[in-house]
This record gives structure tokens, C-alpha cells and sequence, in this order.
């Protein structure tokens, strides 16, 4: 029977959670997770929250070396950012479902995954207000980019639904 391999050690520096480069790190940057960056991996902390709750990888403070657990690595790295923990809910969430998940540059997420198609996720808090001019323009986005708008829709008990938005084109006689 094989050894469960032993967590990658990290640290956390300032908000950051940084990884030194070695073989399973770069297993990790493979199915992409983090930022390579001067032979370091930086892990997003919703990525951190990830790996930490797996067992992936033990996260040390970098001057005390105590180890911190996922409920104190959440409250470093989220305190004054909720929108950290509800970035790590949906993120957790695609995972799960097999999907790798990058960050984006207008969206909260670009998935890749299960075929050719990519999909970019926005998170939509319900009860919270959003404008249809919002909607168009992240879908217009989506499109220019060739990729699938998916709308993250969390609840207030954090459930999360998934939806796909596109234009309706009409082609009707006239």
C-alpha cells in the first residue's frame, strides 16, 4: 500500500501564500494552481484555502514558523475581504466538479475543462443588486473572447447555482 504523500510546505508573507519551487510544486503549477514567480509558486488565497482543506499543502506564518490551520489561514488572508471566502466557495465548487480554474481578468473566473469549450464565471450574490447593463456587458465580453458566460449565483446559506447566459438572437420573418 503507498504512504499518502506528506503535505508541500508553504508559507505565508504578508497576504501571500508561497510555495518554493521543487518537482511537486510544479505538479501543482501544472493543474494550474498559482503564479510562478522568482522560484516561487503564489497561490491566490481562495487557491490556498483549497489546497490546505485537500491536505495538499501546510501553510507556516514565514517569521514565527507556526503552522496555521484552514479557520486561521481564512481569517489572515480574509478579514476584511468577504468577497475572499465567497470567491472560494465557487472556486472549491468547480474544482470539485473536475474543472481547472484560473483567475480572469474581467471575471472573477476563466474555466477550462471537459472539452474545448472555455468558460468565463461571474459571481452574482442574490438579494444583491445587478443591472441589466452589467449583464450585457460581461456577456459582450464573453463573446469577444469567443467563451461561455456562466453566472455563479450564491445564496445567502452560500448554496451556489450555476447559469449559463447568452443573446437571444431572433430570426424571425418581419
Amino acid at each position: 500500500m503507498e504512504k499518502p504523500k506528506e503535505p508541500i510546505q508553504g508559507y505565508l508573507r504578508k497576504k501571500e501564500v508561497i510555495l518554493p519551487l521543487n518537482e511537486e510544486v510544479k505538479e501543482l503549477r501544472e493543474k494550474g494552481f498559482g503564479d510562478l514567480k522568482n522560484e516561487e509558486l503564489l497561490l491566490k488565497p481562495y487557491e490556498a484555502f483549497y489546497l490546505v482543506e485537500k491536505g495538499k499543502i501546510k501553510v507556516y506564518e514565514f517569521n514565527s514558523k507556526q503552522p496555521l490551520g484552514l479557520g486561521e489561514l481564512v481569517k489572515k488572508l480574509s478579514a476584511d475581504k468577504k468577497e475572499e471566502l465567497i470567491k472560494y466557495l465557487v472556486y472549491r465548487d468547480l474544482r470539485e466538479k473536475g474543472y481547472i480554474v484560473r483567475e480572469s481578468k474581467k471575471m472573477d473566473f476563466e474555466v477550462y475543462g471537459k472539452g474545448p469549450l472555455r468558460r468565463l464565471v461571474s459571481i452574482i450574490h442574490e438579494g444583491r443588486e445587478t443591472t441589466i447593463g452589467k449583464l450585457i456587458s460581461l456577456l459582450n465580453f464573453a463573446e469577444e473572447e469567443r467563451k461561455e458566460l456562466i453566472l455563479a449565483v450564491i445564496d445567502r446559506r452560500t448554496d451556489i447555482v450555476f447559469y449559463t447566459l447568452s443573446f437571444l438572437n431572433f430570426k424571425g420573418k418581419g
